[in-house]
This record gives C-alpha cells, structure tokens and sequence, in this order.
C-alpha cells in the first residue's frame, strides 16, 4: 500500500511540474495537441500456454479454470495530451498519456495505465524523460506456496524511468539510445518474484528512397530482489535484445501526392536471448529465446486521422535441465490488431 501511494504521489508532483512550467511559460508560442487511439486486439493464446497446458486445459483441468476462454479480444483506448512551446529554435513538449483496456472474455485481463513525458527538440537532435506507472498488469494464475495453498492472481505493479536521446548527425542518418529502469512489485501471494529491470539499447536509422532500415541492441539486466525475503529460488536473468526493421516510405492511396492519403507497410524482426543466473535446480541453466515477427500497413486516411493493422507472431522456446520446465515454458501466440487514431 505504501509503494502504492508512493508512485500516486510521483505521478500527481511530475504532473504538478507540468502544470508549473506551463504557467511560467505563458508567453511562449504554444498550443494544446491532442490524440485519441482507439484499438481492438485479438489473441489465439491470451495466457500464452504452452502446448501441454492448451491440451490440459481443452481437457478441463481444474488448475486452469481460471482461464474462460484461451483466445480473447481486447479493446482499448488512449488519450495524448502534449504541449509544444516554441522558443526560438528550442521546442518543449510536456505531454501526459492515459490509456484504459479491456478483454472482453477474460476480464481480469483489465489494463489502466498513465504515462507522463517531457521532451526538448532541437533541429539535428531531441531528448525525452518519461515515467510510467503501471498500477495492475496480470498474468494467470499460479499456486501460491508460501501461503494459501490455493490458486491466485500473479499480477504486479510497475514504475518505468526512461530516458532517450536522438540524434541526426549526417542527412537520412538518425541515432538513437534509451536507458529504462524499472521497478516490479507483485501482489501479496507472489512477492518473491520482486526485482528490479534495467535496459539500456542503441540503434540507428537509415534512410533511402523508397525505404528505411533500422537496427538496434539493447542489454537487460533483472534483478530479483524479493527471493531473499522468503527464502525462494533467484529468478534474475539477463538478455540481450536484437531488432531489425524494415518500412517502406508513404506511397499514395491515389494519385501521386502522400498529403491527404497514403500507406506505408513495415516488417519488424525481434530476438531475444534470456539467460537466467541462478545456480538452483529450478532456474540454473534456463534459457529463453523469443522470436517475435511484426507485420503491419500504417495509412494516412485524411490529415489528422490515421488507421493501422497489424499482425505478431510470437514463439518461445525454453532450454532446462528439466523435461517438464521445458514442456512448461515453451509457447507460441499470434496477435492481430488495429489502432485508430486522430489528431486535433
């Protein structure tokens, strides 16, 4: 409760400085930018089981119960406020972000989450520091073995820090770093899974003509800080995290202008490698890699309103000392989306 209120009151003192530098700013060139996204997103494999845990599940398995249905559909919506001030050849943007979810099936799947940004743009490079604080994100169910005995929510709380720096050094050349730190509290039945995340990533961008490519790695290091309490295994692993993506530039629905409509698809390649550092029965020597492939169509429907579709594959495959930690862990989801989204 007290980390809880904790993390209200940094969101309401950083949403307060914006409110301040606002007033104090008054005489700058600005004006109130707002976007509204509304989405709709559907999964084949919500809880992401694995195979065994799908069939065990078709098969009515009490320990799976909690799950009404394994595919489900989400809707979502999100609201941006941002407020550009103009000095000279200096932009500063603070800006504040809600945005609320919903599955319509599974419906402890309910997602309320508030981001808080403030950004300095100069012509060849920008900088942004960002908070988010995350108040319920939940998993599935797991049996709680300090306590209950019984079936509980493996849910938690998080706070992200962010920090990002891009830079345009040479023409259709962008440079890119960011460094977030997150915190990872977990409901009362689940506290040894508490830590601390750390990731730090660069990449760069390029442009061509007719398309850009950009490439990026990142290190992640997740410090599970509340085994120590309970006396339980140490879940922290480090990864590494490499992206690649290729977007083609806007082309026109019609005509040979891209200022009223246009289209533009993307392909996004991602591989992670997850190497947990315990030395247990439980956790020693588990690896995960995730590959998770993105496809997707951004189109420009008139200025100020865009729409979006696209589509993820995710697939984990676990190595372990044990047969049944890797039938356990390893999975495969596919997601379908679309985002709409207007300006005004």
């Amino acid at each position: 409760m007290a980390l809880l209120k904790e993390s209200k009151f940094k969101t309401a003192a950083f949403s307060l400085c914006l409110v301040f530098m606002l007033l104090a700013c008054g005489s700058l060139s600005a004006q109130l930018k707002t976007e509204v996204r509304v989405g709709a997103s559907y999964t084949d494999n919500l809880f992401q089981f694995s195979d065994n845990d799908l069939s065990r599940w078709k098969n009515g398995a009490e320990k799976l119960s909690y799950a009404k249905t394994t595919d489900d559909l989400a809707l979502s919506a999100q609201l941006d406020l941002a407020y550009p001030m103009q000095y000279r050849w200096w932009t500063f943007t603070p800006s504040i972000t809600g945005k609320v979810s919903q599955n319509v099936s599974n419906t402890d799947k309910h997602r309320t989450d508030v981001i808080t940004r403030f950004r300095v743009d100069r012509y060849y490079w920008s900088a942004s520091a960002m908070y988010g604080y995350y108040p319920y994100t939940y998993y599935r169910h797991y049996t709680d073995t300090d306590g209950s005995g019984e079936l509980e929510k493996y849910s938690y709380q998080r706070n992200l820090y962010r920090a990002d720096v891009i830079a345009r050094p040479i023409k259709n050349l962008t440079a890119f770093g960011n460094v977030r730190y997150e915190n990872m509290y977990y409901n009362e039945y689940f506290t040894e899974a508490d830590g601390n995340r750390t990731t730090a990533e660069l990449g760069v961008r390029y442009g061509f003509r007719p398309f850009s490519v950009q490439g990026s790695y990142a290190f992640q290091d997740f410090d599970n800080t509340g085994y120590k309490k309970v006396n339980r295994e140490d879940a922290g692993y480090q990864g590494n995290i490499y992206r690649g993506v290729l977007r083609m530039k806007a082309m026109p629905l019609k005509g040979e202008s891209t200022k009223k409509q246009s289209w533009a698809p993307y392909l996004e390649l991602i591989k992670e490698d997850r190497y947990y550092q315990g030395d247990n029965a439980y956790y020693g020597s588990r690896v995960y890699k995730v590959f998770t492939t993105k496809a997707g169509m951004d189109f420009k429907l008139k200025p100020g309103l865009n729409l979006s579709l696209d589509y993820h594959h995710i697939n984990r495959s676990a190595e372990a000392s044990s047969a049944t930690i890797i039938r356990a862990k390893e999975f495969s989801e596919n997601r379908i989306s679309t985002t709409l989204k207007y300006k005004f």
